[in-house]
């Protein structure tokens, strides 16, 4: 049986994988969600922070100046962040190795929805053992009206395999971490944010 990762039925994903360049953008997308991981950090003193699918890298630089940081991606982006930023630390995102890095504070912004199995990175996400995660993505509710065609997928944006709406993320993301807050941080961006813990 087909694995709906909190979806609901007649959704439709798209299932090929196309990657996603970002490496031109700055902080047009999901500064507030980089801002609200760096009060996290903030209050409770964290020192070490991971960024899963880093993209250009700017949010992380920008918000996160003065802790140990560690940015994961895939290249040619990888080699793009060690040209951009050779004082900062990147590593290829491979969910299949460990990472020596302790991190405290985990930030997943607008990655989920890009993968093919996104079991595998929440998976990856809980073998960090950090204090809080901040995981974003994009509320379907908020992009298509339930009685348009595309609310039920697949996403238009060519490189989204599925996107969520608000209960349905809650509902995935609550079967791995106990969420701690869940809100829209932009509507006009359609963004949901979830920010949790390992139970």
């Amino acid at each position: 049986m087909k694995k709906r990762y909190g979806i609901s039925w007649p959704y439709r994903t798209r299932n090929v994988y196309h990657h996603h360049d970002d490496r031109e953008l700055k902080d047009e997308w999901q500064d507030e969600v980089y801002l609200h991981a760096a009060q996290i950090a903030q209050e409770y003193k964290y020192s070490n922070v991971i960024d899963v699918g880093c993209g250009s890298g700017f949010k992380l630089a920008k918000h996160f100046q003065s802790l140990n940081t560690l940015g994961l991606e895939l290249p040619p982006q990888l080699q793009f962040l060690q040209n951009k930023y050779p004082n900062m630390c990147w590593q290829e995102s491979d969910f299949d190795q460990p990472i020596q890095f302790e991190s405290e504070i985990a930030i997943c912004a607008d990655v989920i929805e890009h993968l093919v199995d996104p079991d595998l990175l929440l998976k990856f996400l809980h073998s960090l053992n950090a204090q809080h995660y901040v995981i974003s993505t994009p509320d379907r509710s908020l992009l298509y009206k339930p009685w348009k065609r595309r609310f039920w997928g697949p996403p238009r944006n060519p490189s989204h395999q599925r996107e969520w709406t608000f209960r349905e993320f809650r509902r995935y993301i609550s079967g791995t971490f106990k969420v701690l807050d869940h809100k829209i941080t932009r509507r006009d961006q359609a963004t949901q944010m979830i920010v949790c813990s390992k139970y």
